[in-house]
């Protein structure tokens, strides 16, 4: 049986795009040498469920339940901004701009979406509660204890100055196939669901 990596997520404007290629030229020189592989833009998605491993098949049902979801709500606007590290600024491994704005109704798409997918396919939603975020950056496993310090200090101080970065609305849902290449990982978005509420 042919299975598909898959993801269901909201892409960005170009705005918001732009908006991030910012920040990350900001921050690139601040931060030590080599500490930091940065995300390229357009692999930054705001994720809903990462799905796995999905059968061919599924994929036509995975439709359907993104356009009964996504019909039931209507277009809402998030604000990007914040910066902030998982787990913690102190020990660095993910860096993230953070989602403020209608998040209700984000919160609420995301957790019906959950909902609709576990009855359509075999798929059991995060336990985890929805963190939203958008990843920008992921620190390097082994830097010396200095430049973890030093970055630990850059990503504070940012994390305390940065404010609003973009807005985003959100009009759609998407769901996108990733693909590990030789190169990176390449993002094919495959279908959508229109908001319409």
């Amino acid at each position: 049986m042919t299975t598909i990596r898959a993801f269901v997520a909201i892409e960005l404007t170009d705005e918001a795009q732009t908006a991030l290629l910012r920040l990350q030229s900001r921050l690139k020189p601040l931060t030590p040498p080599h500490s930091v592989r940065w995300t390229a833009i357009e692999n930054i998605h705001l994720t809903l469920h990462f799905l796995g491993d999905i059968s061919a098949d599924a994929v036509e049902k995975i439709g359907e339940v993104l356009n009964n979801v996504a019909s039931a709500y209507r277009p809402f606007s998030l604000t990007l901004g914040r910066l902030g590290c998982f787990p913690n600024t102190r020990r660095p491994r993910i860096i993230w701009t953070g989602v403020m704005g209608e998040t209700d109704a984000l919160e609420s798409l995301q957790r019906n979406l959950g909902v609709s997918l576990q009855q359509a396919i075999d798929f059991s939603p995060d336990a985890r509660p929805y963190s939203p975020h958008l990843t920008i950056g992921r620190v390097n496993n082994g830097i010396p204890i200095r430049q973890l310090t030093q970055l630990s200090q850059i990503l504070e101080q940012e994390h305390a100055n940065l404010g609003r970065i973009a807005d985003l609305q959100v009009t759609e849902i998407s769901l996108i196939r990733s693909e590990l290449k030789p190169n990176g990982v390449v993002y094919t978005p495959l279908l959508q669901g229109l908001l319409k509420g």
